[in-house]
């Protein structure tokens, strides 16, 4: 984000689009954290840096870090559409956004002899001039279509916009959520703006944008705390995971990507999870200063600290 201190980002929440959003000074410092810890982890090697960070309710933290290890990500290089379609192989998977959707499907022929140029891919024919990014997708994408989204007032404050074609071709996705998915989910539709800003607002769940089975991009998987069990090992292209509650950070010994935030809820009276950050932290770690190396602070009310093991 732009933004160089906690207090110039003042960031509102509404329960929807219609409602006006309410001020409030930890939001944009538990965004901020998670934009300035996807920075500094670009330079790290071979060490796992854990952020724990204590909450008097666990609402929209972890949803908000998300927002801004999102917000940080880098945008890809990619060539020009036409380009890019000389170099697709017949059924590869690819990944196209026009001014009106996104979408993914198999790559069937480019006709260079027509004008405008078309190309046929995903079951349609469309005129090359007309894509605004595309990308080869690896990973097996399922063939999806679905309205391209707009940037809104957090997007374009991160400066997202300049490069939004391309980073919905090819996003970071390199995100995860750990939690009881239904309240996440629930956090998906609030709206976030900047203070004073006269652009539409975003939704959270536009920025974290995560991954179902109706979406043809996204940057963050959701996983349910309950249920880790059955998806650990993580994907080894998460760089980042959030551990929301008690449920999630348990198998924070099991996860080895190479940033972990831990969301410790203080309306909850268990302590468990305390107790294996810091015999973790005491055992393992390495102290980590999120002041001197991230130029963060937590807001009133909210305790953080962070260490580093290795991986």
């Amino acid at each position: 984000m732009r933004s160089t201190t906690n207090t110039q980002v003042q960031l509102a929440l509404a329960t929807s689009l219609e409602v006006p959003g309410q001020v409030a000074p930890w939001i944009g410092p538990l965004v901020v954290l998670g934009s300035r810890a996807a920075r500094y982890s670009r330079q790290m090697k071979g060490r796992q840096l854990v952020i724990a960070v204590s909450v008097p309710r666990s609402d929209y933290a972890a949803t908000l870090i998300g927002c801004g290890w999102v917000l940080a990500s880098k945008p890809p290089a990619l060539p020009e559409p036409l380009v890019a379609l000389r170099a697709m192989k017949r059924g590869q998977t690819l990944r196209a956004v026009n001014s009106r959707f996104v979408i993914t499907g198999s790559f069937n022929s480019l006709d260079e002899t027509v004008r405008p140029q078309q190309a046929q891919f995903a079951g349609s024919r469309w005129k090359v001039d007309s894509i605004r990014a595309i990308a080869p997708v690896s990973h097996g994408e399922p063939p999806m279509r679905s309205p391209r989204p707009e940037p809104g007032s957090i997007e374009h404050m991160a400066g997202l916009d300049l490069t939004w074609d391309a980073r919905l071709a090819r996003p970071a996705a390199d995100l995860a959520i750990v939690g009881t998915k239904t309240w996440l989910e629930k956090e998906l539709g609030t709206s976030i703006t900047r203070e004073n800003d006269g652009r539409a607002p975003s939704e959270i769940g536009s920025i974290l944008m995560p991954q179902t089975p109706q979406s043809a991009t996204w940057y963050t998987r959701f996983f349910s705390a309950s249920r880790l069990d059955e998806d650990i090992p993580i994907p080894p292209d998460v760089n980042a995971v959030v551990l929301d509650g008690n449920g999630a950070i348990k198998h924070l010994i099991e996860i080895e990507s190479p940033v972990v935030f831990c969301v410790l809820d203080r309306s909850v009276a268990d302590e468990t999870a305390t107790e294996m950050l810091m015999q973790l932290r005491n055992t393992r770690g390495e102290p980590f200063s999120l002041t001197e190396n991230l130029g963060w602070s937590p807001p009133t009310g909210v305790e953080a600290l962070g260490f580093t093991v290795a991986l």
